[in-house]
């Protein structure tokens, strides 16, 4: 299987003649051509369809292209079914969808301005086994605070702080501190191994929660709970809390207050809770010089993920509109475990579509460009369970035909909408985008070096072949290392020395598509061979075009917000653009943005 795009036109072999597809005409519960597929582009009156003039001659075959036929081949696609489609009908339902989606942009900007409300809760386990470990935190605290304060000065963050011992302390066992009392807190008591857990994550219900915030819990500890059901450790409880506080209970308050929960273990094998992997997250906090670093990751995760539940909420994406009832999950299990015996599992049939690289930059922008397609049938064995899950999409390990490891994406969610085959396409046509501009970007700029160079892996999408509902996933080679985020597709980005080179990039495809698009919201790894990247989003004019993630000039005005010029930008000559509200679209987020960007935005 291909692992990046590359300069040189690719041969695939038992392939179906290429076709061409406009992705954003697609329907996307039916997954075919909408009525509305010929866009702006006008069809000349004398090539409208005719139905007294297809068919078939009195001997049984065609003896002529059909009218509908012939206008596939000027313009690509044509209406299916409305044979009096006119040029006026098809401006008003384009008109409508503008309007439609520029609602819903509207709605995903009163989401992230929510979603930047950050609450964020401090549990510590001050017994004496963490002596040296809360010196370190106190210390993490004070310096991530003003760290958060600099790197993310649009966010409005509060703190608190709670601590918890043991019963062998009689008074004071668990309380709640405002931030700046932190300096106070000092280690005791702990005389079994387990400590009074349960105590301490049952006073999350008293802290004073802000409506609608994102609202995080950073948990550090090095002993489990009370309760042999949960470890094998020496415990004077070993029926679990004295005070009758079920984990369960506790959980179920976590998941009504939309808490974002990680626990960082200092000693993982006596701290895990293995059966609680939807709700809390994990991570190892033994080194505390990396602490930082991840609480950072995790206020970032938490508000993409408040911004997509909120988002989904305002746009009514959370209820199923085939049985107006809440979206619900896949069931799953995350198994991390990469040594799969795929000898024991069979090889399923599968559709592979793959898009043809853009020859131009400006043009694949167009609304009436079509993407070239490939088809082709292959193999694929998956693992049964998933390896890993983000906000939306759930990644399983399979090999392909040839016993290369691959990683399959698929939603997380049951339904029409996440699961078409528009929705897939989508990202296919993202990712293929925006490895154009990679493509362009280390050639204008000789990016030949290991350290510099841009790629994204190849995206293709597969259909199973033989399922009684059409299932689809992504598909790209499995790609070794620690995945990072470099930014999102709603302002942040990773803002330090190694990923200043992508922070150009990004900067740098608004310049090359002539302010038409930036590139955003990309994930991945830095090789020995440079940065291997994927999953991009596409902020475009054409609010029509790249799926969802799409916020159009306001999301490009959002990306300006927080983009600082580095080395590189000024070397290329990059400076930031202003933005006036002469644009229908731009007005959307004019209101919202920040005294701190003025000065890069103009008002006419």
């Amino acid at each position: 299987m291909d692992s990046k795009y590359v300069l040189s036109t690719e041969k695939e072999s038992k392939t179906k003649p290429s076709e061409r597809i406009n992705v954003s005409d697609m329907d996307s519960i039916t997954n075919s051509l909408s009525k509305t597929s010929l866009g702006t582009r006008k069809v000349p009156t004398s090539l409208k369809t005719d139905s007294s003039k297809s068919g078939s001659s009195s001997g049984g075959s065609k003896s002529y292209i059909s009218d509908e036929s012939a206008l596939r081949m000027v313009y690509g696609s044509t209406p299916r079914d409305d044979k009096t489609v006119t040029k006026d009908s098809i401006t008003l339902a384009k008109e409508k969808k503008i309007e439609k989606r520029n609602e819903e942009i509207k709605l995903t900007f009163k989401a992230i301005r929510a979603s930047e409300c950050v609450d964020l809760l401090f549990i510590v386990d001050c017994t004496g086994s963490m002596g040296s470990y809360i010196e370190q935190i106190k210390s993490d605290i004070v310096k991530l605070q003003e760290a958060l304060k600099l790197k993310h000065s649009f966010l409005d963050i509060e703190f608190g702080f709670i601590r918890y011992t043991d019963f062998d302390v009689k008074s004071n066992r668990c309380s709640t501190f405002q931030f700046s009392f932190v300096s106070e807190i000092r280690a005791q008591g702990g005389g079994d191994g387990p400590e009074d857990v349960f105590g301490g994550m049952d006073l999350i219900n008293s802290m004073k929660w802000r409506p609608n915030s994102t609202r995080v819990v950073i948990h550090i500890a090095d002993a489990p709970c009370h309760g042999t059901e949960y470890h094998s450790w020496p415990d004077s409880y070993p029926g679990g809390d004295p005070n009758g506080i079920k984990l369960d209970h506790l959980l179920t308050h976590i998941i009504s207050l939309n808490i974002n929960y990680y626990f960082g273990h200092i000693n993982l094998e006596a701290t895990e809770l293995k059966n609680y992997q939807k709700i809390i997250n994990s991570f190892d906090s033994k080194e505390t010089s990396k602490m930082n670093e991840r609480i950072f990751i995790s206020i970032e995760e938490s508000i993409s993920v408040s911004k997509l539940v909120l988002t989904e909420q305002y746009l009514g994406h959370d209820i199923d509109r085939s049985t107006g009832k809440p979206r619900s999950e896949r069931e799953f299990k995350i198994d991390t475990n990469m040594d799969i015996d795929f000898g024991t599992l069979p090889y399923i049939q599968m559709l592979q579509t793959k898009f043809k690289m853009p020859s131009d930059i400006v043009t694949c922008l167009s609304s009436s460009y079509e993407m070239k397609l490939n088809e082709i049938t292959i193999s694929i064995k998956i693992a049964p369970n998933p390896f890993s899950q983000g906000a939306c999409r759930l990644a399983y390990l399979g090999i392909d035909e040839h016993g290369k490891k691959v990683v399959l994406k698929q939603s997380k969610f049951i339904g029409g909408r996440e699961n078409s085959k528009k929705r897939y396409f989508e990202s296919m046509e993202c990712q293929t985008i925006a490895a154009k501009f990679a493509l362009e970007f280390n050639k204008q700029l000789s990016l030949t070096s290991s350290e510099h160079q841009i790629t994204f892996t190849v995206a293709k999408v597969l259909q199973m072949k033989h399922s009684e509902k059409p299932m689809y996933f992504g598909i790209e080679t499995f790609i070794n290392g620690e995945y990072q985020k470099y930014n999102s597709n709603c302002g942040w980005l990773k803002d330090d020395a190694m990923s200043e080179i992508l922070q150009t990039f990004f900067h740098w495809t608004y310049q090359e598509s002539k302010n038409k698009a930036i590139v955003v919201d990309i994930q991945g790894v830095k090789t020995s061979k440079g940065y291997l990247l994927t999953d991009p989003a596409i902020h475009s004019t054409d609010i029509l075009r790249f799926g969802g993630c799409n916020l159009g000039k306001p999301g490009i005005i959002k990306f300006f917000q927080s983009h600082k010029c580095n080395q590189h930008c000024k070397k290329i000559g990059l400076t930031i653009p202003s933005f006036t509200s002469s644009s229908s679209t731009s007005s959307i987020l004019l209101s919202s943005i920040p005294s701190s960007i003025t000065s890069s935005v103009s008002y006419s």
